[in-house]
């Protein structure tokens, strides 16, 4: 039994690592990786998009889990490289038949104007800002990036901590990724749509659950009702009270996602597994 963890934008695979322990107590196996020009992952020659960060999930389906039953959990992008795998890859989802948790995941493009919180407008209006800089002028912006004091969110030199702790995965990530990068990856979200992708993975049935947080200032509960709506079969749990985007590492949802992905696992080493003999 594997539980492939997929991370999500600006983010690491430590962004699991609470997940990860508790699963591996568990007796699952756990796989998480860094997502290409995410962490040790280097960006490649391919073009940065959400495509081709399902055929690196699909990859690593194959290379580290080729018989037995699976959970791929995917957090925001990452789960948007879940759905890409069920669109581009429908061989592997008749195949293996996994288990699918979407946490934070949006059901089309990125949003800028993300529900109806005031602080949450605040926040889209700031995005919108300096998406602009990023996305056109990236050399630009990391020459402003190395002035800025290593504390600094978008600092683009390894962060110092003074107590000799570690940053949250998303500054680790972000203090390490050229800008370039980042507007290639950010320029493929704005343009996501799973108008395609959403039938292959409905044929999942039951085996699909979705996640997200009471204030997700990224993805608004308006998408992930309209996600749950589009995968009529799924699960669509009550959303996590008090927890935001980041549920994996979330004061309060964290726990949730725990307890989530080792029921799913839980349910996926009793259901009917892969089609595929074992190598």
């Amino acid at each position: 039994m594997t539980v492939i963890l997929s991370h999500g934008f600006l983010m690491t695979a430590d962004v699991w690592r609470l997940q990860a322990r508790e699963l591996s107590a568990s007796g699952v196996r756990v796989v998480r990786y860094d997502q290409r020009a995410h962490g040790n992952s280097v960006p490649g020659r391919a073009a940065l998009t959400v495509d081709r960060l399902g055929a690196d999930l699909a990859h690593v389906v194959d290379a580290t889990t080729p018989h037995g039953p699976i959970v791929l959990a995917g957090h925001s992008m990452g789960g948007m490289a879940a759905l890409t795998v069920a669109a581009r890859h429908p061989e592997l989802i008749r195949r293996r038949r996994p288990h699918v948790a979407l946490i934070s995941t949006a059901c089309s493009r990125a949003q800028l104007v993300p529900g109806n919180h005031p602080l949450h407008w605040i926040k889209a209006a700031a995005r919108a800002g300096y998406s602009y800089p990023l996305c056109w002028l990236p050399s630009a912006a990391d020459v402003a990036r190395r002035r800025l004091p290593s504390r600094h969110p978008w600092a683009l030199r390894p962060e110092t901590q003074h107590d000799g702790g570690t940053p949250p995965p998303s500054r680790q990530a972000i203090h390490r990724t050229p800008t370039a990068q980042i507007a290639q990856l950010w320029k493929s979200l704005r343009t996501y749509t799973t108008a395609e992708m959403l039938h292959a993975l409905d044929t999942l049935a039951d085996r699909v659950e979705i996640v997200t947080g009471e204030l997700d200032d990224w993805i608004p509960l308006s998408q992930t009702h309209e996600l749950a709506r589009q995968l009529p079969n799924a699960r669509m749990h009550e959303p996590v009270i008090g927890a935001g985007h980041r549920l994996p590492t979330d004061r309060v949802g964290h726990a949730a996602v725990a307890q989530v992905v080792n029921r799913m696992a839980k349910d996926a080493l009793r259901a009917p597994t892969s089609t595929a003999s074992p190598r």
